[in-house]
C-alpha cells in the first residue's frame, strides 16, 4: 500500500489558524512501524541551492532528531549518497531534491506499508518551488533543511500530523522557522507510542505480499 503525506507552507493555506485541542494525545500515527531497526536511508544531495557538502549533514541532523531527542526505541542509519533520482517501492529509502513543484507542499514523504509494517519510504524536497538553507542563520524566504527533514522523517517513521501548532509534526510551517528540529512534547509522546523504550526490536516480516500500487 502506497501513501503520501506532505508539509505545507503556512502562508499558502487559506483559512488556517491556531488549532486548540483539549485532547492530550493530539499526535496522530500512520498505523505502521518498521519491522527492523535501524532504518537505513540514502541521500541524493544534488540540489539547486546549496553545496552538496552542506545538504548531507543537514538532512542527517534532521533525521537524527527522533532518536536524540526522545527515549524511543527508534533509530535511523545513514548509508551514504545515492545518484538515484527516482522514487518508488524499490527497497531504497531515498531523500531527493526534485527540480519540480507540488502545490504548496515544501516536501513530501511517500511510504509503503504491508499491514502494520512500513517497508519503504522516500522523501522529496520540492526544490523548484522553494529555496533551501542549512544551519541556523542566513535564511531568507526559504526553509532550513534540518527542520523540514525532521518533519518528513517523522512521517517515514510512522508519525502522522499533529493538531498542536508548533509541534514538529504540525502540517504546516512558516519560512525560516528553525523550531521544527526541536521536538514538542506531543511529538515525543507520539514516537514513544510507536517505539516504546525497552521494547523488543520487531522481527522481519516473512512471506510479504504487496497490495496496491
Amino acid at each position: 500500500m502506497k501513501k503520501t503525506t506532505s508539509l505545507a507552507l503556512l502562508a499558502l493555506i487559506p483559512g488556517i489558524g491556531l488549532v486548540l485541542s483539549t485532547d492530550t494525545r493530539a499526535y496522530a500515527t500512520n498505523g505502521a512501524t518498521w519491522a527492523t531497526l535501524p532504518v537505513p536511508y540514502s541521500i541524493n544531495t544534488t540540489n539547486l541551492d546549496l553545496p552538496e557538502s552542506a545538504v548531507e549533514p543537514a538532512v542527517v541532523a534532521g533525521a537524527a532528531t527522533w532518536a536524540t531527542q526522545s527515549s524511543a526505541a527508534v533509530s535511523l542509519s545513514y548509508t551514504g549518497r545515492s545518484a538515484q533520482t527516482t522514487t518508488g517501492y524499490d527497497g531504497l529509502n531515498l531523500v531527493v531534491f526534485r527540480n519540480a513543484s507540488s502545490g504548496s507542499a515544501i516536501a513530501t514523504t511517500y511510504y509503503w506499508s504491508s499491514g502494520n509494517r512500513l517497508i519503504d519510504a522516500d522523501i522529496v524536497f520540492w526544490d523548484a518551488a522553494f529555496r533551501f538553507f542549512s544551519g541556523t542563520t542566513g535564511c531568507s524566504g526559504g526553509f532550513y533543511i534540518e527542520d523540514i527533514a525532521a518533519h518528513e522523517f517523522g512521517h517515514a517513521l510512522g508519525m502522522g500530523h499533529s493538531a498542536v501548532q508548533g509541534a514538529t509534526m504540525y502540517p504546516s510551517t512558516s519560512s525560516c522557522n528553525a523550531n521544527n528540529r526541536s521536538l514538542d512534547a506531543d511529538d515525543i509522546a507520539g514516537i514513544l507510542f510507536l517505539y516504546p523504550p525497552g521494547a523488543a526490536v520487531p522481527q522481519p516480516i516473512r512471506n510479504l505480499r504487496i497490495t496496491g500500487s
